[in-house]
């Protein structure tokens, strides 16, 4: 009985550690997989302390959408909390970079304009659903139209200092002084004409724990420009609600995500994205 006993005890040790051990993404392609694998399976298994770049789960099956520039005129994509992978070409290279890649979402939802191949667009409403904060607070992704720029125009004189402009509700932009002593908040120069907060710079370029070829890897954790995009507004403050709780966020918007930079989080947590694949997923099919 004591040998039973040891064998169903380490059946289940070994067990635990394959599960552990395993990628854990349901419902996907191996293509997606891999993606996600990289920087989202360390936050899983609890060997990095950062946001999620795609989300815990997918939120949707694998889908079939349509894209005129794809082969018979249809692209297989997938949402998850942050973003849609999406696969263009099923006949490339599936281990290049750019093989899985993630849509310019936060544009088509500001602009209203659903993209339907490289030069094919659908004209629909810019997307009235909460980009930043809890949902059915400002702004909404309409909102964000007005501060829409790209390129950008950035003025030299902004340059090195804080991001002090406020989004107000009624379109105006304001001073806002409550965080000119966060060095988070320096306006520096990216790309697209932009100046960029230091916070979104030093996410996007941060070094740390990445799954890489069935192991744990320190490297560069994103690919600015896979990941992000280039940045199409500036960076606006904005008092929105966060958990119930009213306060002010910092937030710019990229070609491919939102990020938000919020000073009364824990520090691993200040800077998060947006969950723009969840709004769109909700802005193209209605729920």
């Amino acid at each position: 009985m004591k040998r039973l006993a040891m064998i169903i005890t380490t059946l289940f040790i070994t067990a635990l550690i394959v599960t552990l051990a395993a990628p854990a993404l349901a419902a996907t392609t191996p293509a997606f997989q891999r993606v996600w694998n990289r920087q989202d399976l360390p936050v899983q298994q609890g060997v990095a302390t950062r946001s999620w770049t795609w989300g815990p789960a997918p939120i949707s099956d694998v889908l079939n959408e349509p894209y005129y520039n794809a082969p018979g005129n249809q692209r297989q994509v997938q949402y998850f909390d942050k973003s849609r992978m999406e696969i263009n070409d099923p006949s490339a290279d599936a281990t290049a970079n750019w093989y899985v890649t993630n849509g310019l979402l936060p544009v088509e939802l500001i602009r209203g304009r659903m993209q339907l191949g490289h030069d094919t667009f659908a004209d629909l409403e810019p997307a009235a659903i909460s980009a930043i904060g809890d949902p059915g607070y400002f702004p909404t992704y309409a909102n964000l139209a007005q501060v829409y720029q790209n390129p950008g125009q950035v003025r030299e004189s902004d340059l090195g200092k804080p991001a002090t402009g406020m989004l107000n509700p009624d379109g105006s932009i304001t001073g806002f002084n409550g965080y000119v002593n966060d060095p988070a908040t320096i306006l520096v120069r990216g790309e697209n004409n932009h100046g960029v907060a230091k916070a979104f710079i030093d996410f996007q370029n941060q070094r740390a724990t990445v799954y890489e070829n069935g192991r744990y890897i320190r490297d560069q954790v994103y690919d600015p420009l896979f990941v992000f995009g280039l940045p199409v507004t500036g960076a606006y403050w904005v008092n929105t609600r966060v958990g119930n709780r009213d306060m002010p966020v910092l937030f710019q918007v990229f070609e491919r995500r939102v990020l938000t930079y919020n000073p009364a989080n824990p520090p691993e947590w200040r800077v998060e994205m947006g969950n723009v694949g969840q709004h769109y997923h909700q802005w193209r099919y209605g729920r």
